[in-house]
């Protein structure tokens, strides 16, 4: 059982991503998404709840709103010592793009192919893996959180589901007032 501060802590970082997310879909159509959430400090049944707190309908008497993120595809991350901790969600209708467990493969793998991390549980909808440190290896959480992230958001890039944008090189006009 988790600690219930520890367990407040993840839930509320979980919804005011939530949020977040559910205002990135609305103004952009965003529909995956890949993001750390701390307070879970590497522990799955934390990254669960946090998930779960992201995913849930708001509730409209509550002063401050949380949740919401539902139709939003989206990978959650999470390190200790001792491992890095990843949970995935896809809603239904997104399936067809790409699932949970595949995401997840992709994601456990790491941008070179060499990360191997373990797959607890993979359907079309819902995955969750573990990425364990090994000094030995040279193999460490906080850069493999990073590597997950990045293997992560490449594998959405590859199926055209998350588009990374150039910076603007924009140059003002002579006349646009603007004095170097």
């Amino acid at each position: 059982m988790a600690d219930p501060k520890k367990l407040k802590a993840a839930v509320k970082e979980g919804g005011k991503k939530g949020v977040e997310l559910k205002g990135c879909f609305e103004m952009g159509g965003m529909e995956f998404f890949t993001t750390k959430i701390d307070a879970a400090d590497g522990d799955m049944d934390l990254l669960v709840a946090a998930m779960d707190a992201a995913n849930k309908e708001p509730d409209p008497g509550e002063e401050e709103p949380k949740g919401g993120s539902g139709m939003v595809g989206k990978m959650l991350l999470s390190s200790n010592d001792d491992a890095v901790v990843c949970v995935c969600y896809v809603p239904e209708n997104c399936v067809e793009k790409t699932t949970a467990e595949d995401w997840m493969k992709a994601t456990l793998a790491g941008p070179n192919g060499d990360m191997n991390g373990e797959l607890l549980e993979g359907t079309k909808t819902f995955a969750k893996g573990i990425v364990k440190a090994n000094a030995e290896a040279g193999r460490f959480t906080m850069k493999d959180r990073d590597f997950a992230q990045t293997a992560s958001v490449n594998y959405l890039v590859s199926k055209k589901l998350f588009e990374i944008k150039e910076e603007d090189d924009w140059v003002p006009d002579d006349d646009a007032g603007i004095e170097w």
